[in-house]
């Protein structure tokens, strides 16, 4: 029986980001709530449309909620879908506070329903990449770790996204995903420092941070920015035996806007050009490796999902992940409210 998803918002996230995945992981779009049907019928023609989200969470034929609407909606609209006995994806962030993910938490518990957090970025084929060195212990212990998030948008836009709100700021978008990232690879930090700031003239929310990590010798730096003009940098992962440097983003997000699926040849595969560089010292002598990116494949989140929800395996990011790095902006926030170092132990 196929699983039969609704999704509740039809902007950039459900359309792009959400919707086009479905299909590769065996997931039907059955339902969405906008207020635009014509649009969402533009795409999927055999969807029913809903005026309002409970409408949607109303849906007996759905088993999968999709929440793509603001930040700070996130919590109540997943506690009542959770409620009408649905399944919930929240789009990042997770919550506004941890508190809020106590509640998330709370309510999946208690209807014994899965909560997760769409954190595709674990499936960019350049994360894949650094995973899989690490996994063939091609850089032996990793002690520094430097990852960005940058975009140049000099120009703040007419969206909730750039209106002061809870949950809202580059360390809340961005942030969460290199977060996630960072608590993947090298588990919970001893402490934050850093800061998230506005530097857009004009702005109104945080539209940069840059975090310390450190997870016992190892420092790991987090920089997440929508004013950087030269966005190329991506990751530097140094270890006893060797260091991979990588620029450029993961490509799947610009195939998804142009309209690309997961079901296209191509998808996910990043040119030549963009592939990362091993530096080692074989017998003393440095030398360098250009190292092929992994074929990224985001809808790997939703066939994990849909396994989670069939068969009662983990899914493929757990309520309590989520919160984690929910703890962790917090703690950014207010490393650079008071100056110090956030100790995250205990």
């Amino acid at each position: 029986m196929t699983l039969k998803a609704g999704i509740v918002g039809y902007g950039l996230a459900g359309k792009v980001f959400h919707a086009p995945l479905l299909p590769a992981a065996g997931i039907e779009l059955a339902a969405v709530a906008s207020s635009d049907p014509d649009k969402v019928h533009a795409d999927h023609p055999g969807a029913r449309v809903h005026p309002t989200p409970q409408a949607l969470f109303a849906d007996e034929a759905l088993d999968l909620v999709i929440l793509t609407t603001p930040t700070p909606t996130h919590a109540a609209l997943a506690i009542e879908a959770l409620g009408a006995g649905k399944h919930v994806v929240i789009d990042k962030p997770f919550a506004t506070s941890t508190a809020e993910a106590d509640t998330i938490i709370a309510a999946a518990e208690t209807t014994g329903r899965i909560a997760t957090c769409f954190q595709n970025r674990r499936w960019d084929g350049d994360f894949l990449t650094l995973r899989a060195l690490i996994g063939a212990d091609r850089l032996g212990p990793i002690h520094a770790f430097e990852a960005h998030f940058e975009f140049y948008k000099p120009t703040p836009a007419d969206r909730w996204q750039d209106r002061p709100g809870p949950g809202v700021g580059v360390h809340f978008d961005l942030g969460a995903h290199l977060i996630d990232q960072a608590l993947v690879l090298f588990g919970q930090p001893d402490w934050v420092e850093g800061e998230a700031l506005i530097q857009r003239p004009g702005g109104r929310i945080a539209d940069a941070f840059f975090a310390r990590l450190a997870f016992g010798k190892l420092r790991a730096t987090l920089t997440g920015n929508y004013f950087s003009p030269d966005f190329r940098s991506r990751y530097v992962a140094q270890g006893a035996r060797g260091g991979w440097r990588k620029w450029h983003m993961d490509i799947q997000e610009s195939q998804l806007r142009a309209g690309m699926t997961p079901l296209d040849k191509g998808f996910g595969v990043e040119p030549i050009s963009h592939h990362g560089t091993l530096t080692t010292y074989p017998d003393g002598k440095l030398t360098e490796e250009t190292v092929p990116t992994l074929p990224g494949a985001h809808h790997e989140f939703y066939r994990q999902l849909r396994q989670a929800i069939e068969t009662g395996a983990p899914p493929p990011v757990t309520a309590q992940q989520a919160r984690n790095t929910i703890r962790v902006i917090e703690a950014l926030v207010k490393a650079g409210e008071t100056g110090a170092r956030v100790s995250l132990n205990g």
